[in-house]
């Protein structure tokens, strides 16, 4: 998408969590365009991870297709892609996709990218 020749509003989410696809789904019926970049090409439910383990339920019941999700909404997109840098000044995301180093502009951004634990330092 060329920003020069984009007509509709274009929001970037990073992240296909919980926070992500809320808010995707939220922008369904807005004169938008979504993009969503996420590391991930699916949506883990980790509370659910060990009724796979123990045979319950198959993989694929948590962890669908971010695509498959969101798959009926006609105004989004998934990219697979590792974001790198936001420039906010210019309104681009980079990411590490794929296919190479990617930029996509937008006009608002929602940072829904979670987070992980760390580790707590070691005593010596």
């Amino acid at each position: 998408m060329n920003q020069n020749t984009r007509q509709r509003h274009h929001v970037v989410i990073i992240g296909s969590g919980f926070g992500g696809l809320f808010a995707a789904k939220a922008l369904r019926d807005a004169s938008v365009d979504v993009t969503v970049i996420a590391k991930t090409n699916h949506h883990l439910f980790q509370p659910l991870l060990y009724q796979v383990a123990t045979g319950i339920l198959s993989e694929g019941a948590i962890a669908p297709p971010t695509r498959e999700i969101l798959q009926g909404q006609r105004n989004a997109e998934v990219r697979l892609g590792e974001v790198i840098d936001i420039d906010i000044e210019s309104k681009t995301v980079t990411s590490w996709t794929p296919g190479g180093r990617l930029e996509t502009p937008y006009d608002s951004l929602i940072v829904a990218a979670g987070s992980s634990a760390s580790k707590s330092p070691q005593k010596a």
